[in-house]
């Protein structure tokens, strides 16, 4: 074979990359990324996002002229300009990762495959290590995960050959934003590259970090996150990678050693976000529906004046909830990836939906538009959970954060993060700060929490009593795939929508689960990644029991890979 196509999309390394290791095997390699308007102008795209991905890209090419090669970057049709590189460069194959992250995405997958197939092109899509491309268990995923992460990682090539510069193959520079048609919002945009991210790794297993973070992820004001989370979103660095490099700290001896539990802490959230995404490889309607059907009603994707109201005040922060509006304008300046730590997230996601009712979303299209690690299947699966709809049954349980005084003791006790971002109650004292007096320049708020509260759970008590019938319950992948919101954002790129109209559901690349076709085996293997969320039977302490005898199980059947102890801490989602 004399040449393949390597095609980049969310895994902008040269290390720890099998599709570029295996088309290097074979010979002369031609590395291509292409921007796709379909991504640049979906309505969830933040500016800020696309900003870091093109230093990326522009880090990933002096990687690979370092090497003896070169990324060329077109911006199209990925189909049509892929078929009219490898015709240019005569390469005999396409080879790429497979990417389940958005609708969008596997939609054009699919297209690129029919076309290379019809022009005689072999594509040769590679899994992600860990990721599985059959329906398994979770039990089984999380085996042939622990297997994969403890396989050494693959070395960047030592040299990449290239096919010869030509007009159809010429050098054109990464663009900016503004040749996109993007406009550039004042966000500090993180250096790109795989150096940047791997300099973040040794910086959290050598600093400060690796001490404190266990016991301050909580605290936004400690600003102990590791800022890895946009390296991650673009496979820039892999959690292969940042596990290998975790381990000398996974496996001391010393078991309260400050290190070793906030390594234990950061392996956790690795292995819960791949697990998510296995979730969204399953059922990709988890991008625009709630788990049960029950919970999407018609005309959810619309709000009332009041709602509209309360929307505009959540995401502008002047709810009057000071913790609430700190984390608004966090994100809006920053973007979110280093001090808008997951509690933070979570206590602002829990106000829009549990508060003020109002679909998960809204919340989830505001967040996805300012957040530069913004993860389709990590931050919409977050934002269902703190929703409360992705359980079901009488027993279910749904955590609703006290925005006040409650929030700030637990969270910002010395009130740094608010008053960085709250300037105007600086002169507040720390217990004033959960429930400001009347003031000029801050506003009342904007409902009672004690009968918000009580309205939210009484509105998921008569949902969940609809589920009924798991099987049946369970949301399909509906036939119209536009993006939700997408008529709200102005600017917004429709072209798309006329070809995904015409598209069938079934037409993704990776293939979704087909509900309709699984028998018992094949229910209870998908109904595994959702454990808990459909009983209606049991106490809470039978469950307890039940889970804690289930990952002893597991430790004892799993093979030693990291460690055992890391498989018990990494069954435990984050909360």
């Amino acid at each position: 074979m004399g040449c393949s196509v390597v095609w980049f999309r969310r895994d902008l390394r040269l290390a720890d990359h099998a599709a570029l290791s295996e088309a290097c095997r074979l010979g002369a390699v031609l590395p291509v990324f292409v921007l796709d308007r379909q991504l640049l102008f979906h309505p969830e795209t933040a500016v800020a996002r696309v900003a870091f991905m093109l230093e990326s890209l522009r880090a990933l090419d002096q990687d690979l002229r370092r090497r003896g090669g070169r990324l060329l970057v077109r911006c199209g049709d990925p189909a049509e300009e892929l078929l009219r590189l490898v015709r240019a460069s005569g390469a005999d194959a396409v080879f790429a990762h497979t990417d389940s992250e958005r609708l969008v995405g596997r939609v054009r997958d699919a297209r690129v495959s029919r076309c290379l197939a019809e022009a005689r092109i072999p594509l040769h899509w590679i899994e992600p290590a860990g990721a599985s491309g059959t329906l398994l268990p979770y039990s089984g995923w999380s085996r042939q995960w622990h297997q994969a992460m403890a396989a050494p990682a693959l070395p960047a090539p030592a040299r990449i050959g290239v096919p010869p510069a030509s007009a159809a193959l010429a050098d054109l520079p990464v663009p900016s934003l503004e040749q996109l048609g993007l406009e550039a919002d004042a966000k500090p945009i993180p250096r790109g590259g795989s150096a940047a991210a791997l300099e973040r790794l040794e910086h959290f297993c050598e600093g400060r970090a690796s001490r404190t973070y266990y016991w301050e992820l909580s605290y936004p004001s400690a600003r102990i996150t590791t800022g890895l989370s946009p390296y991650l979103k673009f496979g820039v660095i892999t959690p292969r990678q940042c596990l290998q490099r975790l381990a000398p700290l996974l496996v001391s001896d010393e078991r309260r050693q400050p290190r070793h539990r906030s390594a234990l802490q950061l392996a956790s959230r690795l292995r819960w976000g791949c697990a998510i995404h296995q979730r969204f490889r399953y059922l990709p309607q988890l991008e625009l529906c709630s788990l049960w059907s029950a919970f999407d009603t018609a005309g959810n994707d619309t709000l009332s004046e009041e709602q509209e109201g309360l929307y505009a005040a959540w995401r502008e922060g002047r709810t009057g909830f000071p913790i609430v509006d700190a984390a608004a304008r966090c994100l809006q300046a920053e973007g979110g990836w280093l001090e808008l730590n997951f509690r933070s997230r979570a206590i602002y996601a829990s106000f829009l939906t549990n508060l003020c009712g109002i679909d998960w979303r809204f919340g989830a299209l505001h967040y996805m538009r300012h957040l530069i690690d913004g993860d389709c299947p990590i931050d919409h699966y977050q934002w269902a959970m703190q929703a409360g709809v992705t359980y079901g049954g009488a027993n279910a349980w749904t955590r609703i954060y006290h925005p006040g005084q409650v929030a700030v003791n637990r969270c910002d006790p010395q009130g740094l993060f608010i008053r960085r971002w709250l300037p105007e109650l600086s002169g507040l004292t720390n217990d004033q700060l959960g429930a400001p007096p009347a003031m000029a320049d801050y506003p009342a708020p904007v409902l009672g929490y004690e009968d918000a509260r009580r309205l939210r759970l009484e509105a998921l008590e008569q949902q969940r009593l609809q589920i009924g019938d798991v099987q049946a319950a369970m949301a399909r992948l509906p036939r119209d795939l536009h993006p939700f919101g997408y008529k709200r954002i102005a600017g917004c790129e429709v072209a798309w929508a006329d070809l995904w109209a015409a598209e069938a559901p079934a037409a993704l690349q990776p293939s979704a689960v087909e509900l309709e076709r699984l028998d018992p085996t094949g229910w209870r293997a998908l109904m595994s990644w959702f454990s808990g969320s459909s009983r209606s039977t049991g106490s809470a302490r039978t469950s307890r029991s039940s889970r804690a005898s289930s990952r002893k199980r597991r430790s004892r059947d799993s093979p030693g890979q990291l460690s055992l102890d890391l498989e018990l801490v990494l069954d435990r989602e984050p909360a």
